[in-house]
């Protein structure tokens, strides 16, 4: 399996998708990609407000785009088309939010200047893939402390962060062998 594969999104799920009334597939798609299109917003230094509401517009668009959507996995992944879809709404908002920029007072005018201005439209296709890297490791983990006693999943972190065996076993009162069979286990 190429490392590539391993970051793609399910083809079966886009296809389900197509499906507006299959509210399974769109819950699970909310589920696996509402937080990251989350995270995607806040890079850019957008409120989380405003951040949420964006979430839902994009949620919206895909909605509507998703039935006509050809994916072709040698034109690109489905996470590019996502995160151009992203950014083309934070555009959207920031144009809207600059237009009523006339109507406001001036105190509050200026307030919302400065929040316009410091608005990041940085690399995105960067942001994502970072974003979409943390996003699966964060629901692996999810996953595996469910898996796991609390004193397991505590010794493998300890011991990724660089904490000395010995020093574990003694903070959970466990011999120091185990340390190694819980980093195992986990991994």
């Amino acid at each position: 399996m190429t490392d590539d594969f391993k970051w793609n999104t399910r083809q079966t799920m886009l296809l389900r998708l197509k499906d507006k009334r299959d509210d399974d597939s769109w819950e699970e798609f909310v589920y696996y990609y509402q937080q990251y299109i989350y995270n995607i917003i806040r890079y850019m230094k957008l409120n989380h407000h405003d951040a949420s509401e964006i979430v839902q517009l994009v949620i919206i668009k895909l909605w509507k785009k998703l039935p006509a959507f050809q994916y072709d996995q040698h034109r690109g992944r489905f996470r590019n088309w996502l995160h151009t879809v992203t950014a083309n709404q934070v555009r959207d908002f920031i144009r809207k939010k600059g237009a009523a920029l006339t109507y406001l007072p001036d105190p509050e005018r200026k307030k919302e200047e400065q929040y316009i201005n410091g608005i990041a439209l940085p690399e995105i296709e960067q942001i994502a893939d970072k974003e979409w890297k943390s996003y699966l490791s964060n629901l692996a983990w999810k996953k595996i402390t469910k898996t796991f006693t609390a004193t397991v999943c505590d010794a493998f972190m300890m011991l990724i962060e660089g904490h000395e065996a010995a020093a574990i076993a003694e903070k959970h009162d466990i011999a120091e062998s185990s340390v190694y069979v819980y980093k195992k286990r986990v991994q």
